[in-house]
């Protein structure tokens, strides 16, 4: 009697490791899975910076060929939130497209610098330009925010 104890004991023991086991292995697939979905955001986040970094250096070049055209001293006045204050930001991130149908593409008046309607039209495509790379700036300090609360959680 004592022995069939024992061995019933045995059997509820070997439950238990197992059902902790089972438990630790279903926690450390969630922890992975957690960990996965964690390293995709971050390289779609290195993605995104690499997009605005290019998009900023993009900016600069169009600012420095403007510049001994005459219309370096426009670009100086705009001001910081430029475009921002004057447009409501899209509901969606894909909404950011919709906004370029609005001006003719630059390259249409890199040579009428002279021009005031390509200087105006210039100018207000700049504008949308940097519109735009404050949004994508915005966007990316809400992910990285994201991010850092996603790794403060247990």
């Amino acid at each position: 009697q004592r022995s069939a104890r024992e061995h019933q004991d045995g059997e509820r023991a070997l439950r238990e490791a197992r059902s902790v086991r089972a438990e630790h292995r279903d926690r450390l697939q969630a922890l992975q899975e957690q960990l996965e979905q964690l390293r995709q955001q971050e390289q779609r986040l290195h993605q995104e910076r690499l997009s605005l970094a290019r998009q900023r250096e993009r900016l600069q070049q169009l600012r420095d060929e403007l510049s001994p055209g005459g219309a370096g001293p426009l670009l100086a006045t705009v001001p910081a939130n430029g475009l921002a204050s004057t447009l409501a930001a899209p509901a969606a991130p894909g909404a950011q497209g919709l906004l370029a149908g609005f001006l003719p593409p630059v390259g249409m008046f890199l040579g009428d610098s002279g021009d005031r309607l390509a200087s105006a039209a210039l100018y207000g495509h700049l504008l949308l330009l940097k519109h735009r790379a404050q949004m994508d700036h915005d966007f990316l300090e809400n992910e990285r925010s994201f991010l850092e609360s996603l790794k403060k959680q247990p």
